[in-house]
């Protein structure tokens, strides 16, 4: 039965294979510059067994930060994964902050799938699919929840500055639904944002925000450290 044996060790040698092609994916909200000034935080790769729903956000967080980095100037930044002080003794996590001559852009990135229906005003949004072995989904509003995200980073920047609230769709298939002035996919963010005036910022106060910023940037450690205390808290 030798034959058994090799189709063993065949498969074994697969599974590594896949293991090591896995793990080796980066998380593109790692700490790096393009030689634009553009900055974004964290620094470590996507542990191979992150739960589903992380992983969907991470690469969501991603493909955002992809399409928004050629956006800015050299002086420009993009912060992502930003942790920031409540009151309260916790903290509450940004996915990306913009930083540029258009002013302060806090973003919250969403990578659902399926039919998206909404409005700024409703307490949940509906996510719908077609197959029928997924069941419909409500979400929390998420603008009312970036609402809570751009007045905690006002704070931090003692009110001083306007703050922007965006939510962005990395892929959206279907947002006929929604009705906001706040929510876009990444293409319609990036014509928004290029019909935008550059006398929000000058370059001296967008390296001031951008350095009082940067200490709150997490690595994925501090994020999972985070995360487990949210889920704790709800749960």
């Amino acid at each position: 039965m030798w034959w058994i044996a090799l189709v063993i060790v065949a498969v074994v040698i697969l599974i590594i294979i896949i293991v090591a092609i896995a793990s080796s994916v980066s998380h593109d909200c790692g700490d790096y510059r393009d030689g634009g000034g553009t900055q974004v935080g964290g620094g470590e790769r996507i542990p191979f067994f992150t739960p589903a729903n992380e992983r969907a956000g991470m690469w969501g967080e991603k493909l955002v930060n992809y399409h928004l980095r050629p956006l800015l100037r050299e002086d420009e930044y993009l912060l992502a994964n930003i942790l920031l002080p409540l009151r309260n003794g916790h903290k509450t996590e940004i996915d990306c902050i913009l930083i540029s001559r258009k002013g302060i852009f806090c973003i919250e990135t969403k990578n659902w799938v399926g039919h998206i229906s909404g409005n700024d005003e409703s307490e949940y949004w509906l996510q719908e699919y077609d197959d029928p072995y997924m069941s419909d989904r409500q979400h929390k509003n998420p603008v009312k929840q970036n609402e809570g995200h751009c007045a905690v980073l006002k704070r931090k920047l003692h009110n001083n500055y306007q703050v922007d609230n965006i939510v962005i769709f990395a892929d959206l298939e279907d947002g006929w639904g929604i009705e906001s002035d706040y929510a876009f996919t990444v293409r319609s963010f990036k014509d928004y944002y290029r019909e935008l005036g550059d006398t929000e910022l000058n370059p001296s106060q967008i390296k001031a925000v951008y350095q009082m910023l940067l200490p709150l940037v997490a690595s994925l450690e501090e994020l999972k450290k985070h995360r487990e205390e949210v889920r704790n808290r709800f749960n």
